[in-house]
C-alpha cells in the first residue's frame, strides 16, 4: 500500500509511535547517523510490556492450545488449521504475541513489527476473548472486509517504518553513497543486510523515500515474504 492511500494523521500517528518505540529502548530518529545494527524489535516489545513467544508450525488452533483458551465457536477448519505467521492476544493483564518459529527471521522480524502496529493502532478498549481481525465479518470476523484490508495495509507500512526508520535509511545511505555509487539491487542488499529484513522489502523502502528506483514493482515498502502475518488481535 502506497502512503499516499492512508491518510495524513494515520502516517501522522504511526511516526509518533515509531519514535516512542525507538525512544523506549534508547534510540533516536534525527538521523545525525548511520544505523549500526537493525532494530531490536524484542527489546522493543518489552518496552510496551508485550510477552514475545515463539510457536512452531503456528497456526490459529494450536495458538488456541497454547494460550489455553476455549476452541471458537462453529470453527472453519481451513481457518482454524492454516499457517499464521504470528498473532497477538491483548489482555488486561498485558499483551502477547505469538510468532512462527518456522518462520525464517526476517519474517519473524516483520511479524512483530506487524503485530506490534495493530498494538499500537488498533488495539481496542475492551478485549473479549479472541477477536477475529484475520477474517472479514463474513467468514466469522469482527471486520468488514474494507475495514479489515484497511488495517491489515497500515499494520504492513507501519512494520515497514519500523523495521527501517526513515532517518536512519536516508543517514546510511548518504554515508553509503559518499563512497560508492549504488544500484537499487546492491543498495537493498546492504540495507537487508545491515537491518534484518528482506532484501526486496529494503529495495521498496529505498525506492518508496525517493533514493533508488525499484524497476521491479510499485513503490511499496512492505513485507514480501509469504504475505501479511495472520493478524488475529485480541486487541
Amino acid at each position: 500500500m502506497a502512503p499516499t492511500d492512508i491518510e495524513p494523521s494515520r502516517l501522522e500517528l504511526m511516526h509518533r509511535w515509531i519514535a516512542e518505540a525507538l525512544r523506549r529502548v534508547g534510540f533516536s530518529t534525527d538521523g545525525r547517523q548511520p544505523p549500526t545494527g537493525p532494530v531490536p524489535m524484542t527489546r522493543i516489545l518489552e518496552a510496551f510490556h508485550i510477552t514475545l513467544q515463539p510457536v512452531p508450525k503456528l497456526t490459529r488452533n494450536k495458538a488456541r492450545e497454547f494460550l489455553r483458551l476455549p476452541a471458537a465457536e462453529d470453527p472453519q477448519a481451513g481457518a482454524e488449521h492454516s499457517h499464521l505467521s504470528g498473532l497477538m492476544v491483548a489482555r488486561a493483564t498485558g499483551s502477547v504475541v505469538l510468532v512462527n518459529a518456522s518462520d525464517i527471521l526476517t519474517r519473524r522480524r516483520f511479524t512483530m513489527a506487524h503485530e506490534l502496529g495493530h498494538h499500537l493502532l488498533h488495539r481496542p478498549r475492551i478485549q473479549s476473548g479472541m477477536l477475529r481481525y484475520d477474517l472479514a465479518a463474513e467468514d466469522g470476523g469482527h471486520l468488514s472486509e474494507s475495514a479489515l484490508k484497511r488495517i491489515e495495509e497500515e499494520a504492513d507500512l507501519f512494520a515497514a517504518k519500523m523495521l527501517m526508520p526513515e532517518q536512519w535509511v536516508r543517514a546510511w545511505f548518504a554515508h553509503q553513497q559518499r563512497e560508492w555509487d549504488l544500484s537499487a539491487g546492491l543498495a537493498g542488499s546492504r540495507l537487508a543486510t545491515l537491518l534484518l529484513v528482506s532484501r526486496q522489502a529494503a529495495i521498496k523502502r529505498l525506492a518508496a523515500l525517493g533514493l533508488t528506483i525499484d524497476t521491479n514493482s510499485s513503490a511499496d515498502c512492505t513485507e514480501d515474504e509469504g504475505g501479511s502475518p495472520g493478524m488475529a488481535n485480541d486487541g
